[in-house]
């Protein structure tokens, strides 16, 4: 997870330290829609993957823990 923290906390650097307590990133206001989209983005570049339209949903970003399972269902493990 520790990969997946670094690149929020490299894209919303106001927000570093909020993303390693937060458990829901849209309710805590950390990511919203614009976000999500450059943060999908992001994903895309650094895992390698290609993520769907149906990927880019709320859910999959409120928490890393919900990052995480979505790359796990595209085979990514080591986030």
């Amino acid at each position: 997870m520790k990969k997946v923290l670094d690149l929020l906390q490299e894209l919303y650097p106001d927000f570093a330290d909020e993303f390693a307590t937060s458990d829901d990133f849209i309710s805590d206001g950390l990511l919203d829609s614009f976000a999500i989209q450059l943060l999908f983005n992001a994903i895309d570049e650094e895992y390698g993957v290609q993520l769907r339209g149906s990927d880019l949903t709320p859910q999959n970003f409120a928490s890393l823990d919900a990052i995480r399972d979505m790359l796990a269902a595209h085979g990514v493990t080591d986030v």
